[in-house]
């Protein structure tokens, strides 16, 4: 699959009045969405992954992107819906999948087809220091992962000084928060081994790090 450049734009229209669709996230469209606030819950007490199966039911007040599959959106860069017999929770939220190809890519690593920031507006965090859910209708993908805003002018911010926003939900600048706490250290943590706990990205230089946090994530939390 090829790299998108970071600067493609991800519009969207009413997610009912497209169910079924599939759509370029370049194409603009006429029609706006309602904001992701209506999708979201408290964060569970760990962010670990919860695979639900075949006749499970998901409440419609804890489904992410509104049931699109966050898998289609970076791998295909389309918009597809999500079925609830492919479902899986994380961070707070469950994601459906069309089929269980994608579920299973997405139980693989989470973290890496998740919105950042769980869907809330890096700008808002940056600029006010407050979590203000983002909108589909003004989405962006950016170094192959989803960033949601608030509104069009959050987002021609972000647009016009990425430098700035895109980072700003790494805790700790990237620094592991088990090597802090555990061994007084600063140790930079790498991609490889992501976590998302309320939101927040946290990285780890190894699995072993990565585990001890995601067993008990509050010890660990970094509050801003």
């Amino acid at each position: 699959m090829k790299r998108f450049h970071s600067q493609a734009r991800l519009l969207v229209t009413r997610p009912f009045a497209i169910a079924t669709a599939t759509l370029l996230l370049g194409s603009f469209f006429a029609t706006a969405v309602h904001a992701q606030s209506g999708t979201r819950t408290q964060p569970s007490p760990r962010p670990s992954v919860t695979s639900q199966g075949s006749g499970t039911k998901t409440a419609p007040s804890a489904v992410g992107l509104q049931g699109y599959c966050p898998v289609c959106i970076i791998k295909m860069k389309k918009w597809i819906k999500g079925d609830a017999q492919h479902s899986a929770q994380y961070d707070g939220k469950t994601y459906l999948f069309p089929g269980a190809e994608q579920k299973q890519m997405f139980l693989s690593d989470p973290a890496k087809y998740t919105p950042i920031l769980g869907g809330d507006c890096v700008v808002a965090l940056v600029e006010m220091g407050k979590r203000v859910p983002g909108s589909l209708q003004f989405a962006e993908l950016h170094e192959d992962h989803l960033y949601l805003f608030a509104n069009e002018k959050a987002k021609g911010m972000f647009q016009s000084n990425k430098e700035k926003y895109a980072h700003a939900d790494i805790a700790l600048g990237g620094k592991c928060t088990v090597c802090r706490v555990e061994m007084n250290k600063d140790v930079d943590g790498v991609p490889q081994f992501t976590s998302s706990y309320k939101g927040m990205r946290y990285l780890f230089p190894g699995q072993e790090q990565q585990q001890m946090f995601n067993q008990n994530p509050s010890k660990y939390e970094v509050t801003r």
